[in-house]
């Protein structure tokens, strides 16, 4: 049995699925000239991955659209990871009935959630409740989702990418009466006599101040480990993506299992690096609500006639109060 932490009451809205929007978790991984946030205003795009020419200039060829982790010389066993693809058949999740609450999601401030008229506000709209009941996250290694099979274009079947950023060590311990229930060692490493003259001030070695940053600091934030800390729950988000869209967590990156919304089911080829150790490719947490008053972490789902989900916060939203 995974270890368990207290939920909070509330209620998350959804996103539109944009690379910059997901930067902190991970990657979107999309065609720049055809995924919908190439309409977005410009301080919501990231520039493009560079792309040439290909197969004698019938396609175009995108460099480097995700990054792939292995940081599995941090984890306790030391046991060398290999990459591995799996299949993921993903079947639709079933919703529960809207119900009103008081509840709403403190990283959007006070966004209405539940001002709606009893059908949700429109007459083609429906709303639904999905619970979450826990979540995961693979500390060493990146996880890519391709879907297949999904049209871009499909507004029948959707997926959603729910992720929370990771709390301190000491405030996991803090807000749980105990200690993280998965301490992830941190890297250590032999200094040389060169790394100790280097930090002398000026460096002997160079005409820097301050010695060079360390590796880690190179790298995305999405890409760095994110350390043994619990799910920060408060600022849970949840996205909604096409089947014109991949999507990359970062190592460590806490997530939910991989949640499918609407008529059928979706096939996921997942890559990934794993070492076979279980607590060291993927590590659990429940969620569970304070009492048997509160309804625990909910997103709110939206979907139109045709089922499509609608977007209710950030960039795009069909209706936000912010």
């Amino acid at each position: 049995m995974p270890p368990s932490m207290p939920a909070p009451n509330i209620r998350i809205p959804i996103e539109l699925l944009t690379p910059t929007a997901f930067a902190q978790f991970g990657t979107a991984v999309e065609n720049p000239t055809t995924a919908p946030s190439a309409k977005l205003p410009v301080p919501h795009r990231i520039p493009p991955p560079d792309s040439v020419s290909a197969n004698q200039g019938f396609a175009t060829k995108y460099l480097d659209v995700t990054h792939m982790s292995n940081l599995y010389t941090l984890a306790p066993s030391k046991k060398p990871a290999k990459a591995v693809m799996n299949m993921f058949a993903c079947a639709p999740r079933n919703l529960r009935p809207h119900e009103p609450s008081e509840s709403m999601p403190s990283s959007w401030g006070d966004l209405e959630l539940d001002d709606d008229d009893d059908d949700g506000g429109r007459d083609d709209c429906e709303r639904q409740l999905l619970d979450i009941g826990i979540l995961e996250r693979h500390p060493f290694t990146t996880q890519t989702f391709i879907p297949m099979g999904l049209s871009a274009a499909d507004k029948h079947t959707q997926y959603l990418v729910i992720v929370a950023p990771t709390l301190p060590a000491s405030a996991s311990r803090r807000n749980t009466a105990r200690p993280p229930p998965y301490p992830t060692p941190k890297l250590e490493r032999r200094r040389s006599l060169k790394d100790i003259f280097a930090r002398a001030r000026p460096s002997p070695y160079s005409v820097d101040t301050a010695p060079p940053p360390s590796l880690f600091s190179r790298l995305p934030p999405s890409a760095r480990p994110k350390g043994p800390g619990l799910p920060d729950l408060k600022n849970l988000r949840a996205f909604v993506a096409t089947g014109g869209q991949a999507v990359t967590y970062g190592a460590g990156t806490w997530h939910a299992p991989m949640i499918v919304i609407g008529d059928r089911p979706i096939d996921f080829v997942v890559v990934q690096f794993a070492n076979e150790v279980g607590i060291e490719d993927c590590q659990e947490i429940l969620l569970k609500a304070n009492n048997a008053s509160h309804e625990g972490v909910v997103v709110t789902v939206d979907t139109d006639a045709s089922g499509k989900v609608q977007v209710k916060a950030g960039v795009g939203a069909v209706k936000a109060k912010l």
